[in-house]
């Protein structure tokens, strides 16, 4: 979610309290936010190279549609101060229609993803007709990205030390990916363990450092990325959008 805040002040001449002043008042706070919004969503990263106002730059029909969206973003807040000060607050979310618009065409709708097996709540998968119990399933991936200077993206990429791809925009429905993000972004771990969106049991591996191409994209060891590749349910996770990435809180520019 993107939250932009905007101020409309009344008419020093107008002492009516006339509607149409009112509506003015309101006019000029939704301008206000409007304008603060789109400067914000500008700097959004959407991968290691692209912002969002790169794309707007160089596409025309891109920035027209950018401008609609946020001309259309809802007034989550409304407050009159005593001298008749209006203001208020819009809020964009970033998936849905943002996503949909701004995700690069490449990430495609592909198969159903699998139902995953539910891990019961006392953290025990029932036994096999054998009466062993299995290995637990992962339900999903945290990327603890802490203490490397990463940054968040709208398609981040993880890649292993020789430089294939582990996770990454071929690897996702564009189903998940526009209802809720290729990932979640928390600042701690303890944080992203709690993100419904990777379940009860997910794989926790460490990010060793940022790609050369970008603070976004993300290396994980060979040993890492292999024991991602091993579990046996781990490319329906990632179709689902099941990574939470830990990053600093400390934005750079």
């Amino acid at each position: 979610m993107v939250h932009a805040s905007g101020v409309g002040a009344p008419d020093a001449t107008d002492s009516s309290q006339s509607p149409d002043g009112a509506a003015g008042i309101l006019d000029s706070a939704r301008r206000s936010a409007q304008a603060t919004l789109l400067e914000t969503v500008k700097t959004i990263r959407i991968d290691a190279e692209t912002r969002v106002v790169d794309r707007m730059v160089r596409d025309e029909a891109f920035r027209e549609g950018l401008h609609t969206l946020v001309n259309n973003a809802a007034i989550t807040r409304q407050e009159y101060l005593s001298d008749g000060t209006l203001e208020i607050e819009l809020t964009m979310n970033l998936t849905g229609g943002f996503g949909q618009f701004v995700l690069p065409e490449e990430i495609r709708q592909v198969e159903p993803v699998t139902t995953m097996t539910t891990v019961p709540a006392d953290g025990q998968s029932p036994p096999d007709e054998k009466g062993d119990a299995p290995p637990l399933s992962f339900t999903g991936v945290i990327i603890d990205a802490s203490g490397i200077g990463a940054q968040p993206s709208l398609v981040p990429m993880v890649v292993d030390e020789s430089g294939e791809v582990v996770y990454g925009s071929a690897f996702v429905s564009r189903e998940f990916a526009v209802s809720r993000g290729m990932s979640g972004f928390a600042a701690t771990l303890d944080a992203a363990r709690s993100d419904p969106r990777v379940g009860s049991h997910p794989m926790i591996v460490k990010a060793v450092r940022t790609r050369p191409e970008g603070s976004t994209d993300l290396v994980i060891s060979t040993a890492d990325a292999a024991r991602l590749r091993s579990s046996a349910v781990h490319l329906d996770f990632l179709k689902a959008c099941r990574v939470s990435i830990v990053i600093d809180l400390t934005e750079k520019p």
